[in-house]
């Protein structure tokens, strides 16, 4: 069984533990109700993992997807009072949130920029941006309320909400592209020796335009979605989002310096920080503890981590 297998596996038992215990402080916690609700919620969380899961297993980072978020939305907002039709309006804001990606790529790897500042940079420069457009006040007009659909549409008898297909068919493409293109296998080796992937022939800037490209689109239309779950283009849409989703990879087992991680382990991630998160709220814990404990978590599972990392290691040196 692989290190990736044991892992997941194990993620998957504490999700179920979690699942049991929730379920028992709350009769609602399993209904079917509040589980669509939380993938309603949590959808932008889980296709924004995917495609960081690709960007930190090849060695970088991506602080700027809050930001894109919350620019993506306001530019959505403004390209239908501008009298775009709301629906054209999705690729085209598509469109902004590749350019963002793209950018970043070439601040880092052309400029030198270490990936960190880069982005942080880009996330300050947007959310900024996203405020200023819009002097602080929400878009609410009548002309966004045909994308509204997208939260309130339901499939099978009116009981599955659109967030699920959505979270499936986003999650099997970047399973595709994981285990079945050569991007998978780029993104390990460019994480684990960007200098040995080079001189190997793997063209490391391309393949890292890719990945931060697919972030930025993933950020773009991750801002339109909450446009429809919340009515209005509000630019404070994507605030804590880059946090939220780094340490979703990180509980999955994603290497923050890279070279480890898989779309599995990163989706389980976000499942038991969703879990969690909700089943404190049906429990009554205060937010602020909320907080607390999510970070506790994150820490726990760096720290088994590091110490299961060091126990191979020291298996592999007494075995040579």
């Amino acid at each position: 069984m692989s290190k990736s297998t044991r892992q997941n596996l194990m993620l998957l038992a504490v999700l179920a533990a979690m699942f049991i215990f929730f379920t028992f402080q709350n009769a609602r916690f399993a209904s079917l109700y509040n589980l669509t609700n939380m993938f309603r919620q949590s959808l932008p969380n889980l296709i924004l993992g995917c495609a960081a899961m690709f960007v930190i297993v090849s060695g970088g980072i991506d602080l700027s997807v809050g930001g894109t978020m919350a620019l993506s939305a306001l530019f959505y907002g403004y390209l239908c009072l501008w009298g775009v039709n709301a629906w054209l309006a999705i690729p085209i804001v598509g469109v902004l949130g590749a350019f963002v990606g793209a950018a970043n790529t070439f601040i880092m790897e052309k400029l030198k920029i270490p990936g960190i500042m880069a982005t942080l940079a880009t996330w300050i420069i947007t959310s900024g941006m996203a405020f200023m457009v819009c002097r602080a006040i929400p878009l609410n007009d009548p002309l966004l309320k045909p994308v509204v659909i997208l939260n309130s549409m339901k499939f099978f008898g009116n009981r599955i909400p659109l967030a699920i297909p959505i979270v499936a068919a986003v999650s099997a493409i970047f399973l595709f592209l994981e285990r079945r293109t050569v991007l998978g296998k780029y993104a390990i080796a460019i994480g684990g020796n960007e200098l040995a992937a080079y001189y190997s022939g793997i063209s490391v800037v391309k393949i890292r335009m890719i990945f931060f490209v697919l972030s930025g689109i993933m950020a773009a239309l991750s801002g339109i979605w909450q446009v429809a779950r919340l009515g209005s283009a509000d630019p404070t849409i994507g605030t804590g989002m880059e946090f939220n989703v780094l340490a979703a990879c990180i509980l999955g087992g994603v290497n923050i310096k890279g070279g480890e991680g898989t779309i599995t382990g990163m989706l389980l991630g976000t499942l038991i920080l969703m879990v969690l998160l909700n089943g404190m709220q049906m429990m009554g814990v205060d937010s602020f503890f909320q907080s607390v404990a999510t970070g506790v978590v994150l820490y726990i599972a760096v720290l088994l981590n590091t110490l299961m990392s060091r126990f191979r290691m020291k298996v592999k040196t007494v075995g040579a």
